[in-house]
């Protein structure tokens, strides 16, 4: 023990002794002793000094004194000084007799990926950070330009999880970061653009009934424009949002007005063309059996109700078979299948951007053009964008910032989804092998311009009726503008007032002409909002040294957030002018309009200590006062604290490991509630009692005074190592958060006037890992190849719900007699899916109904499996071979389970593989069964489908048994219940890995272009080219119908995309 002791003194000592008095490298002192006082300036590139305090080194820090851009030094003449500055590389410069010195800094990328933006907008070291904060910056979108840029972000980050509706490129995204915090809601982060809280608002969605994805707001942002992208993962990095910041925080920075070297006025062009064709085909599709029913063909004008299955006898030339449009044709395998309703889609994304510097001053402006033409025939949009920005400096003291970027966007004819009868996908998917889709195509309407019923069906609308007659539009105009003035009061005091709004107009008609199925007398929806949402902050910020080794910045400020949202909604029935398609043309028309309001005053504070670069402490706190609850102030504190333990290392280690670092934190952040949750509404009534109208309660749900925000508190720990002068990165993060007092809704008594009631109920909690791993196994003179990891493992528990066992997030009721459900099981993790399944006996046998050869089905609901992922990850490789380079970006997730409707109805319809088996016994036996003359009930089947399971038996002393089932079962009746009564079959794993984006580019050198440009680089781009592994047949594993909660269930999903395509980017 004492020997322990004894090692632990030595080995404590010299690292107490080196914190106390400094590393034994800067006590080297040079040659002549007589010293002096020497004072300058350092500055950027642009001769402009540099905004914060340099770091001076130079054999001793006795004697310095740093302020924004100045310095003040005791030297001796043989000195030299070493200059070190965020962003810029060190500068070493020899004193010799000067007394005054300018030293000019250059700016280097490899530096100055070391700075991330964080919180409010601040640029930091990262090693100063006590939390994990994901940066990506902005030449990852220039090439592959995504339609919504966030999509960009999918396999980069562990801990991010992206996933696109079935919605096409006008769709919405669903973010995750580490998990969901909440029950209700759509757990998606906030986005933060320059300081600017944007509104991500999708003004609708699909439900399990259908609709339309009318998109989100961060789709507006055009990559062009972005400098980089922070993803501030824990409550730690996003407590100074307070209540905004429960799901984390995205924050974005663009670009300002920059140019090259000797140059005043830049110009940039880039574009992009892409091809669109399908990801996705129907690969589990049989070729056998067409048309039909039970082996047969029925009617002489074939029955409609057969269109949609495939169970009919095998293709054979030889016969022939009556059409709707009644004409005899072949009973053959059609020349034009599901696939041929697609086309090729095109997409060109096309910007230019002019920067312009002056002496103190530059203006940036871009404009960016994007017009897509989709694989859905008359579905694409138009999307306009034109930013422009423009940052001075006034004298010494006052810097100005102005940034206006305005968004038209145009989208025709977006896809419907889930269960909605004008769901393409959904009513493409049962058609019959035999069946020729052309015949949809030139007769989907009768000679007086009526639909043209093809299959008795009102639920499946003949796709070529939906995108030929009826409509949808919508149009977005969007003016996002944010503006800042910082003074500098002091060398020491700064203060900084900023502010900002988010303005949308937004419109959406939906139109359905007469003779629609289920409107046949016209329908016409108008949905108009009005979102502006308005942002401002005033803050001070402090900055100082105190003694030699350590610094403090302290920062204060106040910050107002109110969003104002007005929606109508108009609804017209009864088309009385079929020629005009207004709402006026409508007879029976109804209003509804719908107000929104929120707001949030806040205050916050920070303050960041720094000891000898090695040693760093934050602390911050925000007060929230709320409109949407009573009790309605909160505070949100963080502490947060990183350790540089390689500045205490000898030179010897430091050749291997060149950096190391331990960090920690702890924080709490909160989400509150949508407005008009604690009082009472009302309303006119809708049916006015003589003539007289009267007023009403409107609302629902019990209004809650004591309501309380969710709250989130989180604590995490991580290590980020650089070995061998950042040839190998690595980066793990363990954390662990607690989200209380979930904020849902439970039934009610119907007696007391209201449906729900709305409490806090309920602890989530999500553990994870996280790791990074980014490689250079090779560098050389010529070649170059860059390969990154990533891997993030969440446990997203449901710990309570207060008296009860589960919730329901999501459901899906088309499933039919036994609907799905994803529920938050307590002692599970979120996304249980839940259904019936096979009634089995004590050994787990599935009994079978011996009349009938059908198995029994579970009188309950079980888990079936769980939406949630095990692990996610990703993979990015970089080649450069000279002025070539080739990339790609993996994405890879595991474990999560969907239940595919899409799946269920290739089996209900007889156009799954799988339901082959069994078809000719049936056949035959039903042969022998007519030629017999019997019913079906006297009949022994002698072939047919048989379920492996087990009947009960009854034995003479009257025990029960069991027995193996022999009797065999029509595979069409076998796979129609299936297909209503046990989802378990639909039920896969979901796991998945795509290659996200690909590129093989080529930087033209200088002796080819001369010095007019700056740089020609030209790009081969692919963006989802490629799904490597999937268990889910038929559509791309990460279809959704919403972007909310409801993980794990997918209907009727049209085919993703997959783009190629060329991009050039000339800089002049």
């Amino acid at each position: 023990m004492n020997k322990i002791r004894l090692l632990l003194i030595y080995t404590a000592l010299p690292l107490f002794c080196a914190m106390i008095f400094g590393s034994p490298a800067y006590g080297q002192g040079g040659g002549n002793t007589q010293k002096r006082t020497v004072s300058g300036m350092v500055t950027d590139e642009n001769d402009n000094p540099v905004s914060r305090p340099p770091h001076i080194v130079q054999g001793t820090t006795t004697g310095t004194t740093t302020t924004a851009g100045k310095f003040t030094i005791q030297v001796t003449p043989a000195s030299i000084l070493e200059v070190k500055f965020l962003g810029y590389k060190t500068a070493e410069v020899k004193v010799g007799t000067q007394t005054n010195l300018t030293i000019k800094l250059e700016t280097t990328s490899e530096t100055i990926q070391d700075v991330v933006v964080t919180a409010l907008g601040m640029t930091r070291e990262r090693k100063s950070l006590g939390y994990s904060v994901g940066d990506i910056k902005g030449e990852a979108f220039e090439k592959v330009r995504e339609l919504n840029v966030i999509n960009s972000l999918a396999g980069r980050e562990p801990g991010l999880i992206i996933s696109q509706t079935a919605g096409g490129p006008s769709g919405s995204s669903h973010v995750e970061i580490r998990g969901s915090s909440m029950l209700t809601g759509n757990n998606q982060p906030l986005y933060v653009v320059d300081g600017m809280p944007i509104d991500n608002t999708n003004f609708g969605s699909a439900n399990k009934d259908g609709g339309y994805d009318l998109g989100d707001g961060i789709s507006s942002i055009n990559p062009d424009d972005i400098e980089n992208i922070s993803v501030l993962k824990g409550p730690a990095a996003s407590a100074l949002y307070g209540s905004q910041a429960g799901n984390g925080v995205i924050m974005i920075t663009t670009k300002k007005a920059s140019s090259r070297k000797g140059q005043s006025l830049g110009v940039e062009i880039n574009s992009t063309t892409t091809v669109e064709q399908q990801l996705t085909r129907f690969d589990d599709v049989q070729y056998i059996y067409g048309q039909g029913s039970n082996g047969r063909i029925y009617g002489t004008i074939d029955d409609r109700s057969n269109s949609s299955k495939s169970w009919g006898p095998k293709i054979d030339k030889n016969l022939k078979i009556w059409y709707f449009d009644n004409v005899l044709r072949p009973y053959t395998i059609s020349n034009h299948g599901i696939e041929d309703f697609f086309r090729l889609g095109v997409t060109a994304n096309n910007s230019i951007t002019l920067n312009k510097i002056y002496k103190d001053a530059g203006i940036r402006l871009s404009y960016s053009d994007l017009r897509n033409r989709d694989i859905v025939p008359n579905s694409g949009m138009n999307r306009s964008t034109f930013t422009v920005r423009t940052n001075t400096k006034i004298g010494r003291k006052i810097d100005v910032d102005v940034k206006v970027n305005y968004v038209y966007e145009k989208v025709n004819n977006r896809p419907a989804l889930a269960g909605d009868r004008n769901n393409e996908g959904k009513n493409l998917s049962s058609l019959p092998s035999t069946y020729d889709l052309y015949l949809l195509r030139d007769n989907y309407k009768d000679e007086e311009g009526k639909y043209y019923n093809w299959n008795g069906d009102v639920n499946r609308v003949n796709p070529y009726w939906i995108i030929n007659e009826m409509s949808n539009t919508s149009k977005k105009n969007r003016l996002i503008s944010s503006a800042s003035i910082s003074y500098k009061i002091t060398d020491k005091l700064k203060f900084k007032l900023s502010g900002g709004a988010d303005i949308t107009e937004f419109s959406f008609e939906d139109f359905a002409p007469i003779s629609t199925p289920s409107h046949e007398s016209g329908y016409l929806k108008t949905q108009t909002n009005s979102n502006r949402t308005i942002n401002a902050d005033a803050v001070l910020t402090y900055s100082t040294n105190l003694g030699k080794n350590m610094s403090l910045v302290g920062t204060a400020g106040l910050n107002l957030y109110r969003v104002d949202n007005f929606q109508t909604t108009i609804t017209g029935k009864d088309m009385a002018e079929p020629e005009i398609k207004k709402i006026n043309s409508f007879s029976d028309k109804t209003i509804v309009e719908s107000p929104y309001q929120r707001q949030i005053n806040s205050a916050y504070a920070m303050v960041n200590l720094g000891y000898k670069n090695f040693a760093y402490l934050d602390v911050t706190v925000r007060a929230d006062n709320t409109s949407t609850l009573i009790n309605n102030t909160y505070v949100y504190p963080s502490v947060s604290g990183s350790f540089i333990f390689s500045e205490l290392l000898p030179s010897s280690v430091s050749k291997i490991l060149s950096f190391g670092k331990v960090r920690a934190s702890w924080a709490e952040v909160g989400n509150d509630t949508s407005p008009y949750q604690m009082s009472l509404n009302y309303a006119l009534y809708p049916h006015p009692v003589g003539g007289v109208s009267s007023g009403q309660i409107s609302n629902s749900t019990v209004p809650n005074r004591d309501l309380k925000p969710t709250r989130t508190r989180s604590w995490e720990v991580g290590t980020e190592l650089y070995f061998l002068n950042k040839r190998i990165v690595l980066d793990f993060t363990y954390y662990s958060q607690t989200s209380r007092d979930q904020i849902r809704h439970v039934n009610t008594s119907i007696s007391t006037g209201y449906s729900t009631a709305l409490l806090n109920s309920g602890v989530l909690t999500n553990k994870g890992i996280e790791i990074k791993l980014n490689t250079i196994p090779v560098k050389t003179k010529n070649w170059q190849w860059d390969l990154g990891f990533n891997f993030a493992r969440n446990s997203n528990k449901v710990h309570s719900l207060g008296e009860s066992q589960m919730y329901e997030v999501e459901n899906a009721e088309w499933v039919g007699a036994a609907g799905v459900r994803v529920m938050a099981v307590v002692g599970e993790e979120l996304g249980t899916i839940m259904g019936k399944d096979y009634k089995r006996n004590e050994n787990g046998d599935i009994i079978v109904d011996p009349t009938t050869g059908i198995p029994s089905v579970s009188d309950n609901y079980t888990a079936l499996g769980n939406a949630h992922w095990k692990f996610t990850g990703g993979m990015y490789t970089n080649v450069r071979f000279k002025n070539w380079n080739l990339s790609a970006i993996f994405d890879i997730k595991v474990g999560a389970d969907l239940y595919t409707s899409t799946m269920r109805g290739t089996y209900s319809s007889g156009r799954s593989k799988k339901t082959l088996k069994g078809r000719d016994g049936w056949y035959q036996s039903e042969e022998g069964r007519l030629a017999a003359g019997l019913e079906t009930a006297a009949w022994n089947p002698t072939g047919g489908y048989l379920v492996d399971g087990v009947v009960q038996v009854k034995n003479d002393d009257g025990t029960i048994s069991w027995a193996p089932n022999t009797r065999y079962c029509n595979p069409e009746s076998y796979w129609n219940f299936i297909s209503n009564n046990i989802p378990q079959f639909f039920v896969l794993d979901n796991s998945y890995v795509k290659i996200r984006e690909m590129t093989l580019s080529y930087s033209f050198p200088r002796r080819m272009i001369g010095k007019a440009l700056g740089g020609l680089p030209l790009s081969f781009v692919a963006r989802n080219p490629l799904i490597i592994f999937k268990n889910v047949p038929n559509i791309d594993p990460d279809s959704n119908y919403n972007n909310g909660n409801g993980k794990g269930i997918e209907y009727g999903s049209l085919p993703s995309r997959r783009s190629f395509g060329f991009n050039i980017n000339l800089k002049f």
